[in-house]
């Protein structure tokens, strides 16, 4: 059934906020509107602005009436034929299916008082209504009742004014999942949120953004909805876990959205109630910002610019996962650059904008990265190597082997205190050779979640951030004394 909730707000501002058409190309349609008499949606669609699926999916926003993908092929051709051709063709409808609690039509306007009492008519029984396009319903009916005359028109019915959806509707999506993905990055990225999360709760899927406040739940979809999310998801490049038997799986893709570019790093993991998605999004930069701009003191670049101007020697980056780690690690690595220097970057799918000229390898999860590194940097004389997210845990020791003598090496690990981490290193015997005769730096990140609206920040404020990153360069006195004091445990 319909809403009799009077209109709040026009359907071109639903498109317009999920990012599916511009301010400007508004203004283009309702002038061409203007010379034609047509409605704004069928003149979006007339212009090549939208798709016929994009007006249809905001006028079921608008509506608060769900939106279904009619398929020609899985109608009922009796229940079809059981209503008046006519009928059909002039309200844009095709029935469904029909159920215990009555019979479901889609109708390309459902906020049409006539077309509905029409259709309720002739259906003699309840009937609950859904947005269909036009399109899908004019080829179900032919291939119901065989091919329309030419005369007939296919256009969109669309309202200019109109209810804005009810948060937690719920809205059947599109199959292939394209609008609901649009829809959450455009709205995602409005209000700065650093995750997207989809969590199957039994009867529905919660969709929740993470802003600097925390999980604001968003809505509730229907639970099928979360498959049409995935089916997106792979057509993207992301590894689909509907058809794999693993706990959880991850991937990444580039959205282009109003305001630039956005890395989106995908997470699915089966649980309970289903399988779960969180969608971490982050901005794609061009470069490597100055360390200065990252928080970085003036005395600490220039001891890291100096340090990095010699042949050999170790800098570690030590913090939490997801704090800026990687982004340091490509600022250290633009540098170290030169063109007598081959540049190896080994990462785990980092989207960091790393020199051009670097050899970048993802490293796979199915090879050990630490032996796959160690092979690439001596196959391919590296001058210096990067090591960005390979080395967590008790595998930063891996930077200890023969493959990194004579070379620059940056390293990122997850260890929290770098005391611990420089005992742990001098308890072993490499290490204490390493500690004794190389250059090692340690580069701290702070320990806060850096996700949130500060992601989103586009003004370099580095006076704000001065400090936020702690460099350590180790004396011949002090690597003297973890050396003697890690032999002596």
């Amino acid at each position: 059934m319909t809403s009799s909730t009077p209109p709040t707000r026009r359907m071109t501002s639903i498109l317009v906020d999920c990012g599916l058409i511009t301010a400007d190309q508004v203004e283009e349609a309702v002038s061409r509107q203007i010379e034609t008499g047509r409605m704004i949606g069928e003149t979006l669609v007339e212009l090549g602005i939208t798709t016929e699926e994009s007006i249809v999916w905001a006028l079921s926003k608008q509506l608060d009436i769900p939106f279904a993908d009619v398929q020609a092929d899985s109608v009922d051709h009796e229940l079809v034929r059981a209503f008046p051709e006519p009928l059909l063709r002039r309200t844009q409808a095709v029935p469904l299916f029909r159920s215990p609690e009555g019979l479901t039509i889609a109708c390309a306007d459902p906020s049409d008082g006539e077309a509905v009492a029409s259709l309720q008519e002739a259906a003699e029984s309840a009937v609950t209504f859904v947005i269909g396009g036009p399109a899908s319903i004019r080829r179900a009916l032919d291939a119901v009742l065989g091919p329309e005359s030419p005369a007939a028109s296919d256009t969109v019915a669309a309202v200019i004014q109109g209810g804005d959806a009810a948060p937690g509707s719920d809205i059947v999506w599109d199959r292939g999942g394209r609008n609901f993905l649009l829809f959450h990055l455009h709205a995602a990225r409005v209000r700065q949120a650093s995750e997207i999360h989809f969590v199957p709760n039994g009867s529905s899927l919660t969709v929740a953004y993470r802003t600097e406040r925390g999980l604001d739940v968003q809505a509730n979809e229907l639970p099928e909805t979360g498959q049409y999310l995935r089916t997106r998801l792979g057509s993207l490049g992301v590894p689909n876990l509907d058809r794999s038997d693993r706990s959880s799986m991850q991937g990444h893709f580039f959205a282009d959205l109003d305001g630039g570019r956005v890395s989106c790093r995908v997470f699915h993991a089966r649980t309970s109630a289903g399988i779960a998605t969180v969608i971490r999004l982050g901005p794609v930069h061009d470069r490597a910002p100055d360390l200065s701009t990252l928080g970085l003191s003036p005395i600490g670049e220039a001891e890291i610019r100096e340090f990095v101007d010699g042949p050999e020697g170790l800098v570690i980056v030590t913090g939490p996962p997801r704090s800026g780690g990687s982004m340091v690690l490509a600022s250290l690595a633009t540098l170290a650059a030169r063109s007598e220097r081959r540049l190896l970057v080994v990462d785990d799918g980092s989207v960091a904008p790393y020199p051009r000229d670097a050899i970048r390898v993802h490293a796979s999860p199915d090879v050990d990265p630490g032996e796959r590194w160690a092979t690439l940097a001596l196959g391919l004389g590296a001058d210096a190597i990067v090591l960005d997210g390979v080395v967590d845990g008790q595998a930063i020791a891996e930077v200890l082997s023969g493959a990194t003598v004579g070379r620059l090496v940056f390293a990122r690990t997850d260890w929290l205190a770098p005391k611990a981490l420089l005992r742990y290193l001098a308890s072993l015997p490499e290490g204490r050779v390493v500690l004794r005769d190389r250059p090692l730096a340690l580069v701290t990140l702070p320990h806060g979640r850096l996700e949130g609206s500060a992601v989103w920040a586009t003004p370099d404020d580095a006076e704000a951030r001065a400090g936020s990153l702690e460099v350590t360069l180790l004396t011949d006195d002090e690597r003297d004394a973890l050396a003697r004091g890690g032999k002596n445990r």
